[in-house]
């Protein structure tokens, strides 16, 4: 049964926390007031999942997550912060924390952390169980600690009596095309449990904190012959990324991160399976981002250089070019891309344009797409887009007449049932960009300037006594008498009836 160990200073947040997980799930829950009393526990009982805050007496959080990495079996961490607190909880990242969840706890998004890590633990009970689950929980612990050097890594070998690998060997991590989950991971790990039988050669693998398969081998084609037999009787792509070939044990930590190096090209490479590190370091060192060709893609925005637009941004984004270069050479073009032509747009544009811009909070982080293509055509259609709103602004701008007919259209139907759709279509403007020229022509955004030319057109009706207070709400396109006076008041300073008192005044 899985334990879950909740840690909190404050008893009604600890309490709360443990009351949600007894009502959902089947485990056991204990509960701590800070750090200390927490690492008291963590010696005496098996806990699976430590949800701790940040902010506590005695022992914080990060010292609390600090201590429990010298401990022989981790536990999985998630944290619970204050928005204040986040500061701190950056500082756990190097300890592979599984989530972080905001205060006040929402118990909709603790579920679905706890059920991803429920999967995570399930995954590793997974594995083979004739597997040494010590020597497995080491290396995985090994990988994690940043602290254990090589010697170190040579030592804990040493310890486990692993097989010295007098002809070196390979590191391989296996990743799943498409993110799959817990059945798939034990249907690779009975694959390589069949291959390993067949070869009888020395091969172990785990899940790493990615829950990735990684497997260390020395021989290099047990991983070409899994993912042949594999992809051939699934449907469920798996690619395989391979480290250097290594010829000392105190390598491991090093193989480890090389493969995982390797695995990152299936951003430029999203057919291909295989991913060395060898043909990974071949790749050319960084050159400088060609700034200029990005800041005359920015100059030529609403002009009516579209095609020229597109050929310079493709120019650049060269993704058969960019195969060429490491990496980081494509991160280093997409923050550029970010700031010379999207922050500028915002700069240029201001708040009104934001509406545009929604889906740069996706494209604005390639780590959100999982391939070069997705992420080049959503710069691409971001750009375009930009480029069509800014042509817009400018033919607005150069001519008056259209924004004239707008207003004028508004104060004929001032009376009606009006809205901003219903002027920016009447004049065959886009919403977004209507919204923004009519703030920029007129001053004032189109809900106030409706309510003005109401009251205007209530005052003339109001001097005519035969007219009613409530029949003069009505004529000017008030949905009710109240709302009428409201809006009077605000913009008249008094209401409708006191106004009209003050023309008779004026008329004696």
């Amino acid at each position: 049964m899985i334990t879950i160990l909740v840690v909190d200073d404050e008893r009604m947040i600890r309490l709360g926390i443990k009351a949600m997980l007894e009502r959902r799930y089947n485990f056991d829950i204990l509960v701590a007031s800070d750090g200390v009393e927490a690492l008291e526990l963590l010696k005496v009982s098996d806990i699976n999942i430590v949800i701790t805050d940040i902010k506590m007496p005695r022992m914080d959080g990060i010292k609390l997550i600090e201590q429990m990495q010298l401990m022989e079996k981790t536990p999985l961490v998630i944290i619970v912060s204050g928005y204040d607190d986040f500061s701190y909880a950056k500082q756990a990242i190097k300890y592979q924390v599984m989530d972080y969840i905001l205060k006040p706890v929402d118990r909709n998004e603790l579920f679905n952390i706890i059920d991803r890590t429920k999967e995570k633990i399930d995954a590793e009970l997974a594995l083979p169980k004739d597997m040494d689950e010590y020597r497995n929980n080491q290396l995985s612990y090994m990988l994690l600690n940043p602290r254990i050097n090589e010697e170190e890594v040579e030592e804990i070998f040493q310890n486990l009596q692993l097989y010295n690998y007098p002809n070196g060997f390979y590191v391989g991590v296996f990743h799943f095309r498409d993110e799959k989950g817990v059945i798939q991971k034990k249907e690779l790990a009975s694959q390589f449990k069949k291959t390993m039988t067949d070869n009888n050669d020395h091969t172990f693998f785990f899940l790493d904190s990615d829950e990735k398969l990684t497997v260390l081998s020395e021989d290099v084609g047990i991983f070409y012959q899994v993912l042949e037999e594999y992809n051939l009787d699934t449907h469920c792509p798996l690619i395989v990324a391979i480290s250097k070939r290594h010829t000392v044990t105190r390598k491991f930590k090093e193989a480890y991160e090389q493969a995982k190096e390797a695995l990152a090209y299936k951003f430029i490479y999203p057919n291909q399976n295989v991913f060395t590190f060898e043909e990974v370091d071949k790749k050319m060192e960084n050159i400088d981002v060609e700034e200029k060709s990005l800041q005359k893609i920015y100059n030529m925005l609403g002009t009516d250089r579209n095609n020229e637009i597109r050929s310079t941004l493709l120019n650049v984004f060269n993704i058969e070019e960019l195969k060429n270069y490491k990496l980081t050479y494509v991160y280093a073009l997409s923050d550029a891309i970010n700031k010379i032509i999207f922050d500028q747009a915002f700069r240029e544009l201001g708040k009104e344009s934001v509406e545009i811009f929604q889906q740069y909070d996706e494209v604005g982080d390639i780590n959100n797409f999982e391939s070069i293509n997705d992420y080049f055509y959503a710069v691409e259609y971001l750009t375009m887009h930009l480029h069509e709103f800014i042509k817009e602004m400018k033919l607005v701008y150069s001519e008056g007449s259209i924004m004239e007919k707008a207003i004028d259209f508004i104060h004929e139907n001032a009376h009606k049932d009006l809205n901003m759709a219903v002027v920016s279509n009447h004049i065959s403007l886009n919403y977004s960009y209507f919204s923004h020229t009519f703030k920029e022509y007129t001053g004032e955004n189109f809900v106030d300037y409706l309510k003005k030319v109401r009251i205007e057109k209530a005052k003339k009706l109001l001097s005519d006594y035969d007219n009613k207070i409530f029949e003069v709400s009505e004529l000017v396109g008030f949905k009710n008498p109240k709302q009428f006076s409201r809006v009077f008041r605000d913009i008249e300073g008094v209401s409708p009836k006191e106004f009209r008192e003050k023309l008779k005044d004026n008329i004696r």
